[in-house]
């Protein structure tokens, strides 16, 4: 048994075209099915909550065997049984949010196991569509203060800003709180929590003959580093070093996976 823990968005979900929305192509789900149909595992491993990405895969009618959520923090099980869950502590929590009062982000959210919302945007303009596009609504300081938070969402106004501002708030939160930055957007999950900790637990509680990861952005990097796994070719150069070879999308994985591509296929 083969298991393949795929990143969502830039790996499975990808721009076809420029003048397009980012779509999952017709082509990956049949090859997701094959897979699976022919005894193997097919996962989604992301930044997002079970309550976003549940959207996702109804809309393209996409079967998972398993869910690593909010960047390892949260697993859910084929028929939305939880698994296993990270916490940040109502204190780290609190005082993360008083800091990111003062910075100017384009927005800071925190979610729950399924619920997530935007706390503060400080001033910037985010508009309708964008904030439909992101699936989340606005969270109440109350609402906050009661709520038990598994991770939190940082949007910035460039990925070098992102970065900058993550290593400033690593230094701050040292051994408290992990920060993973995803081009202009930063997640933050309790210290120690990535996506090669969601894999690895998902390993043990599987123990499948072959496992692979696949990504295309700096937040892969943890467990393609750890799994000598796949990079999308279109997605971080920074990845490709690390990587055992890269593909132009799902299909072209999984197919190698299956042993139906020769090797001059893969990049």
């Amino acid at each position: 048994m083969q298991l393949l823990a795929s990143d969502y968005d830039g790996t499975l979900k990808q721009y076809s075209d420029k003048e397009k929305e980012p779509t999952v192509e017709k082509r990956d789900k049949e090859a997701i099915d094959e897979f699976r149909e022919r005894g193997n595992l097919f996962g989604i491993v992301t930044g997002r909550s079970k309550g976003m990405i549940d959207l996702e895969l109804k809309k393209y009618g996409i079967e998972i065997d398993f869910l690593i959520a909010q960047n390892g923090s949260v697993i859910w099980s084929w028929d939305s049984q939880l698994l296993y869950v990270r916490e940040i502590s109502h204190e780290t929590a609190a005082q993360l949010a008083d800091v990111m009062k003062e910075k100017k982000v384009v927005c800071f959210g925190a979610a729950g196991l399924e619920a997530s919302g935007i706390l503060y945007d400080n001033g910037q303009n985010i508009s309708d569509s964008e904030r439909k596009n992101m699936r989340v609504e606005s969270l109440t300081e109350e609402a906050f203060r009661q709520m038990t938070v598994i991770s939190f969402f940082i949007k910035n106004e460039s990925g070098q800003a992102a970065e900058l501002l993550a290593e400033e708030l690593a230094r701050l939160f040292d051994g408290r709180l992990s920060f993973h930055c995803n081009k202009d957007v930063i997640d933050v999950t309790a210290y120690g929590v990535s996506k090669e900790t969601g894999v690895r637990w998902i390993e043990e509680y599987y123990r499948p003959d072959q496992i692979a990861v696949i990504g295309d952005a700096l937040n892969d990097l943890s467990m393609i580093r750890a799994y000598h796994g796949y990079y999308i070719t279109s997605g971080c150069d920074g990845l490709k070093q690390y990587a055992k070879r890269g593909f132009a999308n799902m299909k072209e994985c999984l197919m190698h996976m299956m042993g139906e591509t020769d090797e001059s296929e893969s990049r």
